[in-house]
């Protein structure tokens, strides 16, 4: 991910939706890691794409 991220100008940040998932991946896990790494080597555009909208644990969508 360093060596890539290193020549790239834009990055795109895939987090998923599940309640599970989102949460630890923001409380300590890599979603923030990977951000600011990101920003760390140079990136300033970061499009953050929402995954896995479609699941039973997430139940009012427009929330989440």
């Amino acid at each position: 991910m360093i060596q890539g991220a290193a020549q790239a100008d834009i990055a795109v940040l895939v987090i998923s939706a599940k309640k599970e998932e989102f949460d630890s991946g923001f409380n300590g896990g890599q979603t923030i890691e990977h951000a600011i790494l990101a920003r760390s080597l140079g990136i300033r555009q970061l499009v953050c794409v929402i995954n896995k909208l479609d699941d039973p644990t997430i139940l009012d969508q427009q929330k989440r």
